[in-house]
Parts: structure tokens; sequence; C-alpha cells
């Protein structure tokens, strides 16, 4: 029993990119270890509890929430000590008023090209070699499908996430750019963990946070600038000698006005054009 649980905690970290092919240095890594003893999550930072900085926190997710901005997205996850792969991405996106876009890719394996735009989803991709125009689906039905990363690459998302956190404490003062910061870091809950999250994954996320002892070990840092708006947040999780993810929303030129432009002849599409 403990090796299916072990075996299962690879398996379902594995999850927090949704990559089912090698991505950037993934070439002769391996297959995933198995871990015969039950996995140990390496140390976690455990934040005093602070209603102040919490507030602070959870104002400047919503300012910025009011707001567009420019955005950049990296989502890193590795397995052991084997190599990472890393998704990254960048866009723009009117919080506002709930329009946005986004471009994402794995090295140079595949590549989404995103719009939010009237309650929709358009995607389109590319994949070895293979192109898949542009579709749509309801922006409702993109469930989350991994735990540390966005449905459709939603940067909105990821910005309710942070807010759901909780116990956090001011770490410091820190330059981000050139510019003065302050850092804040806390824990993120489960019911965060798995909001709007497809009810397949939920259910392995539900046995993970039972096999961790009732909390996946997942800290949520978030960067305020001077006019008290969040500027970056960073999701981590980390299981000693098992794995490592991490997933930072990085948004800059906060206020500037953003174009979106809705493809034109897209179709419908279900929900797992997103995967």
């Amino acid at each position: 029993m403990r090796r299916a649980l072990s075996s299962f905690v690879v398996c379902g970290v594995l999850l927090t990119t949704g990559c089912a092919t090698g991505g950037s240095g993934d070439a002769g890594a391996g297959p995933a270890p198995v871990v015969t003893t039950r996995a140990t999550p390496a140390a976690t930072p455990t934040p005093t509890p602070g209603v102040a900085a919490s507030q602070a926190v959870r104002d400047a997710l919503a300012a910025t929430g009011r707001t567009s901005a420019r955005t950049a997205v990296r989502t890193e996850l590795g397995r052991g000590s084997g190599p990472a792969y890393v998704l990254s991405g960048a866009g723009v996106h009117d919080f506002a008023g709930d329009r946005g876009s986004v471009s994402v890719g794995l090295a140079d394996a595949v590549r989404f090209d995103e719009v939010f735009a009237d309650g929709r989803v358009y995607v389109r991709g590319e994949a070895g070699g293979e192109s898949m125009p542009w579709s749509y689906v309801d922006r409702a039905d993109a469930k989350a499908r991994h735990m540390l990363r966005a449905p459709a690459n939603d940067p909105e998302y990821t910005l309710r996430q942070a807010s759901m956190g909780e116990r956090f404490q001011r770490i410091g003062e820190e330059k981000l750019r050139g510019a003065a910061v302050t850092r804040y870091r806390g824990l993120l809950p489960h019911r965060a963990l798995t909001l709007e999250m497809g009810e397949e994954t939920r259910v392995k996320a539900d046995t993970l946070r039972t096999y961790f002892g009732g909390r996946i070990p997942v800290t949520v840092d978030v960067w305020v600038d001077g006019r008290e708006r969040a500027v970056r947040v960073r999701l981590s999780m980390t299981v000693k000698d098992v794995m490592s993810a991490v997933t930072t929303l990085t948004l800059t030129e906060l206020g500037r006005p953003v174009k979106v432009v809705v493809p034109a002849g897209a179709t419908a599409s279900d929900a797992s054009v997103l995967g």
C-alpha cells in the first residue's frame, strides 16, 4: 500500500504541468522515480498568522484585479534530482474588463495562443509539426486539471487562488526590476488548490491531501509594489527527493490599456481542446 501511494505521489504531482511528452531537458531523463517510503515534503516555512499581512495581500491582489497588465507566466517541474520541464508564456490582460490574451509553450514542442473575451476562451496551437486552427469553449467549462497551473493559463485564476491564501507574513523589502517591493508569504489551503478543478483531478488531489496528513505543502508568495498592487505571485510545492513545482505570474505595466482581438471564424469545441 505504501509503495502504491508513493507511486501515486509521483504521478499526481506530474499533473502540475499536464505534460504527457518530454519537454525541455527531458531527453534521457528516464522514468519518474518510484519512492518506496512515505514521501516527505521539504521543510515548508510556517508563517506566523498575521491579520494585517493577510489583509494587505488581499487588498493588493484586489487592486491588481481592478486594472490591466502585461503578464508573464513560468511553470517549472523537477522530478527527483532530474531535469525540469519549463512551460512559459506572456500576454496582456484587462482584469477589470475580463479580457486578455496569452501565448504559452513547452520549449519547441508545443505552443498555444489563447484569447479571453465575451465569456469564451479562444485557442489555437501547434504540436509535433501539426497545427490546430482557432476554436473556442465557454470559459465556465475551462476546469483546472493541474494543481499549480491555471485552467487555460488564465492569470485571473492565479490571482483568485492567491487571494485565498492564509497565514501570510511579511518577509521583507526586495527589489523587483529595480523597484522597491514588499514580499509576503502564506500557505495555500486545499480549497484554493482545487478551485474550479475537474472532478477526476480533484479526487487525486483529495487523496494526496490525505497522504500528506491533511495539507498539501504549497506556499504562496506575493510581491506588492509601492502603490499597494500585486506585481508578482508565486505558487511553490516541494517534496524532498521526489519533485518540485513552481509557477510564477509576473505583472508589469499595470494600468496600460490592453487591446484584445477576437479571432474570426473560430469554431465551437469542448474543453478537451484546452488540454
